[in-house]
């Protein structure tokens, strides 16, 4: 998908990929200055510490998480929008009975750490 065109996509023929047990990616559009992806993960799921040289911001769609950043700990839950500087250390616990669903804008683009192997 090229930076310099219109596209349009209908997101449920977007392939996705497992990106580890329980957690789903598609990378939905990426541009020049901005990846957009949609990230599912099942309850129980947790994503370590981290950090990333990328803005992140995200929407949650369904589902409740714990999101740590830095050493703050908060309960969030659909819907919320949540903002990450470049690197802030973060972290996401899925808790419930939901499955989390989770849009997010990374800038620069944040191709390479969505991709994965494809689902078949």
């Amino acid at each position: 998908m090229g930076t310099d065109e219109i596209v349009l996509l209908k997101v449920d023929e977007i392939k996705g990929s497992k990106k580890e047990e329980g957690v789903f990616v598609k990378l939905l559009a990426s541009g020049k200055n901005v990846s957009l992806s949609l990230l599912q993960a099942e309850p129980g799921t947790s994503f370590e510490i981290h950090d990333h040289e990328e803005e992140e911001l995200s929407y949650i769609l369904q589902g409740k998480a714990i999101l740590t950043v830095e050493e703050e700990i908060y309960d969030i839950e659909a819907p919320y929008v949540i903002k990450i500087p470049p690197h802030v250390r973060h972290g996401l616990t899925v808790i419930g009975t939901e499955t989390l669903l989770k849009l997010n804008a990374h800038s620069p683009p944040r191709i390479t750490a969505l991709r994965h192997e494809p689902l078949k």
